[in-house]
């Protein structure tokens, strides 16, 4: 994926673009077809925190609220929590703009989907290898594995601040990455996520605004992007799920269930 450093230095204000691509074809067919089935994947283990109250009606309280809290563990752990979408008005102080700390990244992307088209914005901090793991072995609740800089986010940057106490563990899921699967010459991200009957794959390619590039020229360049990268997938025999369909977070969180 590549080092959004270059996205702030090319221009502050433009967010990149992540394209992506929901495969309907079976998944063992289409790592086959993209030449992954020959390569070992990254493999990680993956949980969602929700909250611990829901009603009958609604069973992903924080989901249906745009906000999306992920922790991974495996070779490398992190724990993300994301607006998507991000109503960018909300915004505040250091939250506008993307920024790189040592162990601390804060994202804004343009995520793509079909004619889907959605700001996200997400706030990752880096942990020790297996210590995500470790911690919800332990029966820690999933909010206190965030870290101020994640609970500042979500309290200035939410409507009235979402509550993000006494959260509830869901997971694993099994996610195996292809990190850089050469696609008619283009670096995309290949993810699997599988859990219960639900196995998803997804495919992601990433344009990041150029020098002095205004928003309607990186939109177009992406436009291009995305019709380039969906017609390899029909050159493979591979079928593009609709995009009005659940992304892959909300499919592998139905196949979950919610704690008491």
């Amino acid at each position: 994926m590549a080092d959004l450093s270059h996205a702030r230095k090319a221009n502050p204000v433009i967010a990149p673009v992540e394209i992506k691509v929901n495969l309907d074809s079976p998944v063992t067919d289409a790592l086959d077809a993209l030449g992954c089935a020959a390569e070992p994947p990254i493999r990680r283990d993956i949980w969602f925190a929700e909250a611990r109250t829901h009603d009958a009606g609604n069973r992903f309280p924080l989901l249906a609220g745009h906000l999306t809290i992920r922790l991974r563990s495996g070779d490398r752990d992190d724990v993300t929590v994301a607006l998507r979408p991000c109503d960018t008005e909300r915004l505040v102080g250091r939250w506008r703009s993307a920024f790189e700390q040592p162990e601390f990244s804060y994202r804004l992307e343009q995520d793509w989907c079909g004619s889907r088209r959605v700001v996200a914005s997400s706030a990752i901090s880096r942990r020790p290898s297996g210590s995500v793991a470790a911690a919800l072995s332990a029966g820690d609740d999933p909010a206190h594995v965030l870290d101020s800089a994640q609970r500042q986010f979500v309290v200035m940057c939410t409507p009235g601040g979402v509550p993000i106490d006494h959260l509830v563990t869901l997971g694993p899921v099994s996610s195996e990455t292809w990190p850089q699967v050469r696609i008619d010459g283009c670096p995309a991200h290949v993810e699997r996520w599988t859990v219960g009957d639900v196995d998803v794959l997804e495919l992601a390619v990433r344009v990041i605004p150029r020098h002095g590039e205004t928003r309607a020229d990186l939109e177009r360049r992406a436009a291009t992007a995305q019709s380039v990268f969906e017609a390899a997938m029909g050159r493979r025999g591979l079928s593009v799920g609709s995009d009005h369909g659940a992304t892959k977070t909300h499919r592998v969180m139905a196949a979950l269930t919610v704690g008491p």
